[in-house]
């Protein structure tokens, strides 16, 4: 799938006004006597394990070490060691919340592509939907609309009965049932899920998430489903043209090239037992002898 559908997190986050506490704060040890790498492991060591499944530990952790090169680099230079600026690692949204980041890796995991992911391991729904989606791109001969429209419906459709209820979702990923959900249903429900993972970990900034990150997650979501119906329905014509060339080609080469040269050659052949027949029944006696 072309590079443009890839999520433009980096650039999108961070809408909130420093003026708020930030998130970095949950990184240091007030007394010092840890490092922010021995915060991030007893953080990780806490993380709950409801939402093991909804956003693997490595997947957390890696927004919590996004989190500490933005601040080591922005927020809390002094408190970072030369090793922790040293090992800084890019790209990173420019956020000093964690809800930030964790949207960040939620978004890019499930876009199915595991570069994009971090080099973590992306939603197995959302990589089988690539491939199929990536074999329709690539496939030469074209496809009938009417198939990529059933495989988008069949994993953007948001079955709002079963998730109305995060609860639900939860118990879904909890209880591995995920066959009950949709790629559009995790999608929607994203904002939400992240939302608790993030009060599960820092209390302090629960209210002003909600205030004012919880809207801006809503849009990003919804500007990336936009943009993957517009280059589904770009796709739907590009590949019914392709495939009506292909047919219009396919036609042609066996009505006019194949099935003419074979009328051809049957006259042709039908004409040159007439003249071995001719020749064959000529008498001898009037042949020339001369």
């Amino acid at each position: 799938m072309k590079k443009y559908i890839a999520i433009t997190i980096i650039i999108s986050l961070a809408t909130i006004s420093t003026t708020y506490a930030s998130d970095c704060s949950i990184l240091v040890d007030e007394n010092k006597t840890t490092t922010i790498d021995a915060n991030i492991e007893a953080i990780v060591s806490g993380y709950p394990e409801a939402y093991k499944n909804v956003l693997p530990t490595e997947a957390f952790k890696k927004a919590l070490i996004n989190l500490k090169a933005h601040c080591c680099t922005k927020e809390i230079k002094k408190s970072c060691s030369a090793d922790d600026i040293k090992n800084i690692q890019l790209p990173y949204p420019e956020s000093a919340y964690l809800f930030d980041h964790l949207l960040d890796i939620a978004m890019r995991r499930l876009d199915g592509i595991t570069w994009l992911a971090y080099n973590l391991s992306p939603d197995p729904t959302a990589i089988e939907r690539r491939k199929k989606i990536t074999e329709i791109a690539n496939n030469a001969n074209g496809m009938p609309a009417k198939t990529i429209e059933d495989i988008y419906i069949k994993y953007r459709t948001w079955h709002i009965n079963t998730t109305k209820n995060i609860e639900t979702v939860i118990a879904a990923y909890k209880n591995n049932t995920l066959e009950t959900l949709s790629l559009g249903d995790k999608y929607s429900t994203m904002c939400e899920m992240i939302n608790k993972i993030y009060a599960s970990v820092a209390n302090s900034n629960k209210t002003i998430i909600w205030i004012n990150f919880f809207n801006g997650c809503k849009t990003i979501v919804k500007e990336r489903m936009k943009r993957e119906t517009g280059y589904i329905k770009i796709l739907m014509v590009q590949k019914s043209n392709q495939l009506f060339t292909e047919t219009t080609k396919a036609y042609t080469k066996k009505h006019f090239v194949e099935e003419k040269l074979m009328a051809l050659r049957n006259l042709i052949d039908k004409v040159k037992d007439v003249f071995t027949t001719i020749v064959q029944q000529a008498p001898a006696s009037k042949m020339c002898s001369l």
